[in-house]
């Protein structure tokens, strides 16, 4: 069983795997303590680490967020469609433009953002099994594993019954 932390108590010496949902937090401002959390890191009091999965989840997330102010109901088809218009397109890319430039902060107080290995992939498909995750999870957990990083910024309550990482929660 992970042990699970408050993430305003993260120590600034350790190394943390910080998940999309964190991001997301700060993007959408819904969680002061994951804001704080990501101003820590502005500021390169926090080693931390992500991986470009991550940001993937966080920019198309962003991406369907805008998105759904222009239309009645989402389906990856009409978003498909709707960015086929450029006025349309502009305004559902602009926070994510905004979001990109911000991440060059976080990366200018330290944030390192890993790529994805072959070796992952096999490496999650075992988690996945093991502790019955959803494959972008075991991801997170098989970069973790391969960078030598034991602390997990998330608030996913299914990465608490991961044995060998702690977990600090927002």
């Amino acid at each position: 069983m992970a042990t699970a932390e408050p993430l305003d108590e993260f120590p600034a010496k350790g190394r943390i795997f910080v998940d999309a949902n964190i991001f997301l937090h700060h993007a959408f401002d819904l969680n002061e303590s994951s804001v704080r959390f990501l101003q820590r890191v502005e500021r390169g009091e926090v080693r931390a680490y992500t991986s470009l999965l991550v940001l993937e989840e966080v920019f198309f997330k962003l991406l369907i967020q805008r998105a759904s102010n222009l239309l009645p109901k989402v389906t990856l088809e009409k978003v498909k469609s709707l960015l086929k218009d450029k006025k349309a397109r502009e305004e559902i890319f602009s926070p994510l433009f905004r979001y990109l430039k911000y991440l060059g902060t976080l990366k200018a107080g330290g944030l390192r953002v890993s790529g994805l290995k072959e070796e992952d992939m096999g490496r999650a498909i075992h988690i996945a099994g093991q502790w019955g995750l959803l494959t972008a999870d075991a991801l997170h957990l098989a970069v973790m594993k391969r960078r030598g990083i034991v602390h997990l910024a998330s608030a996913d309550s299914d990465f608490e019954a991961i044995e060998g990482i702690t977990l600090w929660k927002p």
